[in-house]
């Protein structure tokens, strides 16, 4: 075995395991408490992939279907089915039948949600900004234009 190809290997090995690291720090209930303390409406991190996925598809000037948000959230179509229906029921998002395909149905933010959405958002980049607050803005700069390319690499090895 040749000693450049050990010292690659732990090199992916330590990257891999610092963006797991990440991930599972934001999963922590601590950091969940953080984050959906008063957002009263949005009780956990499924319903906000929910309404975040919804956006997303509104940004683009459609309403989202139920395929939308499994994909945007990267589970199956019956799971983001049930989380869907919790987030109607709760007043966050409208479902109506699409206008161009009456089989699917069309998912929009109402003012509920909409704002709930937006007071995550704020917190969400909050604790990142107080994370990151004795850092140089050089530092986050690169560190961003970094995440940024792995991000697009990530999702375009994903769609292959």
């Amino acid at each position: 075995m040749c000693y450049a190809y050990i010292v690659t290997q732990a090199r992916y090995d330590r990257l891999d395991d610092l963006l797991t690291r990440i991930h599972l720090a934001r999963q922590r209930p601590a950091w969940r408490r953080r984050l959906l303390d008063g957002a009263d409406s949005v009780t956990n991190v499924s319903t906000l992939r929910v309404l975040r996925a919804v956006e997303e598809c509104q940004r683009s000037g459609a309403g989202a279907s139920i395929r939308d948000v499994a994909e945007f959230m990267a589970v199956e179509q019956s799971t983001a089915s049930r989380t869907v229906a919790a987030s109607v029921a709760a007043g966050l998002l409208t479902k109506t039948s699409a206008p161009d395909d009456q089989r699917r149905c069309a998912l929009v933010l109402t003012d509920v949600g909409r704002k709930a959405l937006a007071t995550v958002t704020d917190r969400r980049r909050d604790l990142v900004a107080e994370t990151i607050a004795d850092w140089p803005d050089t530092d986050v700069d690169t560190l961003v234009g970094l995440l940024d390319r792995l991000t697009e690499r990530f999702e375009g090895a994903g769609t292959e």
